[in-house]
């Protein structure tokens, strides 16, 4: 089954999955961090991606703005003055400003007092209710003939559970996938730039905490 991420070499089919809830009128506040099992096939179809041509087509509808505060700061970035800040979610204006122009990352609008742009690792981002979800399972068991994996069967079954007192949606985003070549510049570079212990250890421990300081020096 052809699909759109397969036959990009820059995008690997990782799931980052989020299921927020909320009560009528309510804000939205996170629920649960699912680790999702790999799958070749499922990820381009919640993203919509890889349907037949015959079915209708899902869309990728983005990451809403109202999404919960932990959620925004894994799928966005703060942008905080000229040399960002420690925080592992806050970028400098200069490096705000260079992964928007080499398309990497997008200006992302919220009423707070300090701008956000997207991460630069994440892509095809969109949200699905509890009858979206099935509605990817039902098309996944059909087309692969097979049933779907159990990982995405328990969020699904979850999720309805949750709706007997909650509103309930489910946020995702694939992930960008780096060379060996990307991934080794990402931790020699920065421990080649310290001098000083104390800077030399703190580069140390942003090598062991890659997943925001990673994005930060691509």
């Amino acid at each position: 089954m052809p699909n759109a991420t397969q036959s990009d070499p820059t995008w690997r089919c990782v799931v980052h999955a989020y299921v927020e809830c909320r009560v009528r009128g309510g804000s939205w506040w996170l629920y649960a961090h699912p680790t999702l099992p790999r799958d070749e096939h499922l990820p381009p179809l919640l993203v919509g991606a890889g349907v037949d041509e015959h079915e209708e087509a899902l869309h990728a509808l983005g990451v809403p703005s109202d999404v919960s505060l932990q959620v925004r700061d894994e799928y966005t970035w703060r942008v905080a003055g000229p040399r960002g800040g420690d925080a592992p979610n806050i970028v400098s204006v200069a490096e705000a400003e260079q992964w928007v122009r080499r398309g990497r990352s997008q200006l992302w609008r919220t009423g707070e007092a300090f701008a956000r742009v997207t991460d630069p690792r994440w892509s095809h981002a969109t949200w699905l209710d509890a009858a979206d979800l099935k509605t990817v399972i039902d098309r996944y068991e059909r087309t692969m003939g097979v049933p779907a994996p159990a990982g995405y069967c328990a969020l699904l079954s979850m999720m309805r559970a949750l709706e007997r007192d909650y509103v309930v949606r489910l946020v995702v985003w694939l992930e960008r996938q780096l060379s060996a070549a990307d991934a080794r510049v990402e931790v020699e570079v920065p421990l080649r730039e310290y001098a000083d212990e104390l800077e030399n250890a703190r580069a140390v421990s942003r090598v062991r905490r890659p997943r925001k300081e990673a994005a930060r020096r691509e």
